[in-house]
Formats: structure tokens, C-alpha cells, sequence
């Protein structure tokens, strides 16, 4: 997803201060700039010194933060592209140019319905917004999330693990070094069968593993995160 900045409202957000996650996972935090999200959300960033081309300079992320926070969080996997090396780069007080809030992948509020969650690496992000907002907004978290992640390094664990220990009705299961299948997520949850599965990772991921849990009759939501593969999610 990257469509043009043309025509677009574009709001400078600034940096106000940054930090490691685990491994090459680093948080941007900007200042909100106006936006209001629902959690779960994303938006469009433009770099203009990362490249002269929108494939070296735009990216779309989702919004780590929950609304809550009142701040901005690009939370991603530090790479050699141009952008995010020019995000790396960025120095307190520098801008970003961000535009076209959109997305659907937010948790719709039906607390008799449960839900599984499920995340692939740095796929847990729209899920950090979603669970802090719901927990901030006294809502209950009846879900099970299935963090699969190629490593023991896991964004957020501790947060994480926090909402569990004070929200009974959440569940999670970290899963490493487990290949992201139907079968895989049905056997952590089986309840994912008659529930909503909201599905968020690799882009390639998403669509297969999003596809034949729709073939089983599986109600499905999707994020999908392009340039990341079963290597470097």
C-alpha cells in the first residue's frame, strides 16, 4: 500500500525522542500533530531526504501507539533502506511528513464476542495500540493473542505480559522459531475456529495463512506489512 502523496493533506510531526525495542527493533516517538486515531490504524510518512522517488521515500506504518498516549509511535525493524535509514537518522526536533490516516483493522467493541489475535514479529504493533487503548478505555480484553516471533527477543514482552497479569480474560501465547500456518493457529486456539482471527504480519503470511483460514469457514481480519518475509519478520 503506497499510494501517491499528491492531493494529499500532509502534517509535520516532530521527533520527540526514540529508543530500542529488542534486536534491530527501534520506537520513534513523534508528537500526534492533530491526528485522531482509532487504534489500529496507520499512516503515510514521507522522508524527502531518503531519495527522490516514492519507493526510496514513503512509507506507511501502523500506529503503535494507542490513542491514549497522545503521541505517534513508528515502531519497525531498522533495515538498509534509504527510508528507514533516514529515520534512523533523525536527530529530536526533526520533522516527518505524514498524510492519509486509513485502515480497518481495529477491534470492534462486542465484549460477548472473543477473539484471537495473532502476530507475526513486527506484526504485533497494531496490537500494542489496540490492547493499551482497550485497557485505557476500561474495556474488557477477551481475546487470545498468538505472538509467533522468529526469536526470544519480542517487542513489547513486558508490556505484554502486564495486561495479562491484570486482565484475566487475556490470553497469550509467545510462540518462537514456529512457522505461522492455519494449522498452527488452530492447534494454540482452537476457539480461533469460531471466532473473529485477526491476522497481522508479513505481507506473503498474511495472504496465505489469511486465504486458508477463510477456506475453513474462518472469519478473518487482515494487516499486512510488505517487505518482510519468514527471514526477517
Amino acid at each position: 500500500m503506497s499510494p501517491s502523496i499528491q492531493n494529499e493533506e500532509v502534517t509535520n510531526l516532530r521527533l520527540l525522542a526514540s529508543h530500542p525495542e529488542v534486536e534491530n527493533v527501534r520506537t520513534f516517538v513523534f508528537e500526534a500533530g492533530g491526528f485522531t486515531w482509532f487504534a489500529g490504524q496507520c499512516l503515510g510518512y514521507r522522508l524527502p531526504q531518503a531519495g527522490d522517488t516514492e519507493a526510496e521515500n514513503q512509507r506507511w506504518f501502523t500506529i503503535a501507539s494507542a490513542p491514549s498516549e497522545g503521541e505517534i509511535h513508528i515502531s519497525t525493524r531498522i533495515s538498509q533502506s534509504k527510508f528507514k535509514q533516514a529515520l534512523n537518522a533523525m536527530k529530536v526536533g526533526d520533522s516527518i511528513e505524514a498524510f492519509g490516516l486509513e485502515g480497518d483493522f481495529t477491534w470492534e467493541d462486542d465484549p460477548s464476542n472473543p477473539v484471537t489475535l495473532v502476530a507475526g514479529g513486527i506484526g504485533i504493533t497494531p496490537y500494542r495500540s489496540i490492547l493499551l487503548m482497550r485497557a485505557a478505555t476500561g474495556r474488557p480484553l477477551n481475546g487470545t493473542l498468538l505472538y509467533f516471533n522468529r526469536t526470544s527477543d519480542v517487542p513489547f514482552r513486558s508490556e505484554l505480559e502486564m495486561l495479562k497479569a491484570v486482565h484475566r480474560e487475556f490470553a497469550m501465547h509467545i510462540i518462537v522459531g514456529e512457522q505461522i500456518s492455519a494449522d498452527a493457529i488452530l492447534k494454540h486456539a482452537p476457539d480461533a475456529a469460531r471466532q473473529t482471527v485477526y491476522l497481522s504480519g508479513p505481507e506473503a503470511m498474511v495472504d496465505a495463512v489469511g486465504t486458508a483460514l477463510l477456506h475453513r469457514a474462518v472469519d478473518v481480519k487482515q494487516d499486512w506489512f510488505p517487505g518482510y518475509d519468514e527471514k526477517n519478520y
